[in-house]
């Protein structure tokens, strides 16, 4: 009954795929099982025994365990796949959603089946400062290529009712942004949180779908120095504590350097 699956994963279309090298002895079933309720779901085998595949889009949201039963006794699945690549996550937000299932894989190596409530947001996927701006490109995600529609970012100041704007480009649910260097060093001392507005989307920036969290502390940026009005700041994009991407403008020598 302990049949490690090397394959394991959920595709763009809900659809929760699970293969083995080897058929599963019969008698045996697969269903998932609602950690926090109890509630299973069966996973249909196919008939060569060597595969089974379900629907998930429908799950209720919290961690779903993937079980083998037979005899009235069940052993949770194993499998060596890491239950996703890179590009299979991109992919995934690529489509509206307001609901994301994926797998995972435990250290011991059992599988989970993460279903949440989503919203859209803006996943960054490269920041660069340099020249006076910095660089912002990334995409959209959960919300579907919008074509036709003008973006822009937008800059908040976090204690202050003050709000810049920046040129964007989107290409399908990819966009390209720039924000102004000397904008923010011309405003009072801040720390500014970075949103993307598209039509009627207003769309937190952020890096969530790598599968690294905690950038804080790990991933830093250069400073880049303006003085529009003889007042020297210091302006860095930085992540916070919850991966979001944001801004610091501070006077030279109050940042920390």
């Amino acid at each position: 009954m302990n049949a490690v699956a090397n394959h394991c994963r959920v595709g763009s279309d809900d659809r929760l795929r699970i293969r083995w090298p080897v058929p599963l002895p019969g008698g045996r079933r697969v269903v998932l099982r609602h950690r926090a309720s109890g509630e299973t779901r069966p996973v249909p085998l196919a008939g060569d025994r060597c595969s089974a595949a379900a629907d998930v889009g429908g799950l209720a949201p919290g961690t779903w365990e993937p079980v083998i039963e037979a005899a009235g006794t069940g052993v949770p699945l194993l499998t060596d796949d890491p239950g996703f690549s890179l590009d299979e996550l991109l992919a995934y937000a690529d489509a509206p959603r307001d609901r994301a299932v994926r797998v995972a894989r435990t250290r011991g190596g059992h599988v989970r089946v993460r279903v949440r409530d989503v919203a859209p947001h803006a996943e960054v996927a490269a920041v660069h400062p340099h020249d006076g701006e910095i660089e912002i490109v990334g995409r959209l995600a959960y919300t579907g290529p919008r074509p036709e529609e003008s973006a822009r970012l937008v800059a908040a100041a976090r204690q202050a009712e003050t709000a810049m704007t920046g040129e964007a480009r989107l290409d399908g649910t990819r966009f390209h942004g720039r924000l102004d260097v000397e904008a923010f060093a011309a405003a009072e001392p801040a720390l500014w949180d970075l949103w993307l507005d598209v039509g009627d989307v207003h769309a937190r920036l952020g890096t969530w779908l790598d599968d690294a969290p905690g950038k804080r502390g790990k991933l830093s940026f250069p400073r880049q120095v303006a003085a529009p009005e003889g007042r020297e700041m210091a302006v860095r994009p930085y992540y916070t504590e919850r991966d979001q991407l944001a801004v610091s403008c501070r006077l030279l020598g109050d940042d920390g350097t």
